[in-house]
């Protein structure tokens, strides 16, 4: 029996309870991607953490800029740590992905990139384009045992000679473990195992999304992922690029979600839906209330849409 099968930890109690993945994930308009061979720890940008005051630095700027930095190697292998690495470079706008890798021969080259170009729709055009997705898979164990328990299996299984999957410290969300991203677009998957991750990546390769499996993408705030996760499952819209959430407004605890279609806009309210308190997280004694929202959808008149 896998280890996964085994554990009971706050992924296996998710899977019980039959959690909702959307609108679970984590909030980016772009990423910073290092590649370190070595031991990531359990706090990977503190003073103490495995690049010491590069990674202080670094977390400085990517918070300021809405990057999200994340340590990265190749699933493939366990290589000893050298200088030589790769960095890439990934915005995740609607308005226009992108993704670009550079190589460095030390670590201090990293502080000398346009870090903040990540969170713009406009490549820097100084490292080299990447036309094809990459894949993140969370195996980050020392910041949540589930995050190893059920990524490592996941990144073994996706590792490819293309070097397009790379197991990667936290993405947020351990008890949707195994967690994956796929950039540039930035959308977020869960509760993939050895056995679906393949066809989900598959898919995402040909533009379409798995829904049972999507939890959001990272450019919304969660009930514009809520709401977008709706629309796409009530008319069975998979494409990448079939729905865009547009605009949200609030009154009080209700959101009003404008969402775009090829087909016309449609109009989503997001009430709260609290489940029971439960533990989310191996690491935390503290218990949380997951809310994934109950929502209604309506078709908006074409002379009002938006």
């Amino acid at each position: 029996m896998p280890a996964s099968e085994r554990w009971g930890g706050c992924a296996a109690v998710a899977r019980e309870s039959d959690e909702s993945l959307r609108g679970t994930a984590a909030r980016a308009d772009g990423w910073l991607l290092i590649e370190h061979r070595g031991p990531w720890g359990t706090e990977p940008w503190g003073s103490d953490g495995p690049l010491g005051r590069i990674g202080v630095e670094l977390a400085r700027r990517c918070k300021a800029a809405g990057v999200r930095p994340q340590l990265v190697r190749d699933a493939r292998s366990r290589r000893e740590s050298t200088d030589t690495r790769q960095v890439f470079l990934v915005h995740s706008g609607r308005r226009g992905p992108w993704l670009e890798r550079y190589t460095i021969d030390t670590l201090e080259e990293v502080l000398r990139l346009p870090l903040e170009a990540a969170a713009e729709s406009t490549p820097p055009g100084t490292g080299t384009s990447v036309d094809q997705p990459l894949y993140l898979v969370c195996t980050h164990g020392k910041k949540d045992p589930c995050c190893a328990v059920f990524g490592r299996p996941v990144a073994t299984a996706l590792s490819r000679p293309d070097g397009r999957v790379w197991a990667s410290t936290h993405l947020g969300g351990d008890r949707f473990a195994a967690g994956m991203v796929a950039l540039p677009e930035g959308s977020y998957y869960g509760n993939l195992t050895p056995a679906n991750a393949g066809a989900v990546v598959d898919r995402h390769d040909r533009g379409q999304l798995t829904l049972q499996h999507y939890r959001g993408r990272c450019t919304d705030d969660t009930a514009a992922q809520i709401a977008e996760h709706s629309v796409r499952t009530e008319y069975g819209l998979t494409g990448i690029h079939d729905v865009r959430p547009t605009d949200v407004t609030w009154s009080g605890r209700v959101a009003d979600v404008v969402v775009a279609t090829a087909s016309g806009s449609l109009r989503v309210q997001v009430t709260p839906n609290p489940e029971p308190p439960r533990r989310t997280t191996c690491r935390s004694e503290a218990f949380a209330t997951p809310d994934h929202g109950r929502t209604s959808i309506r078709s908006i008149p074409a002379a009002d849409g938006a």
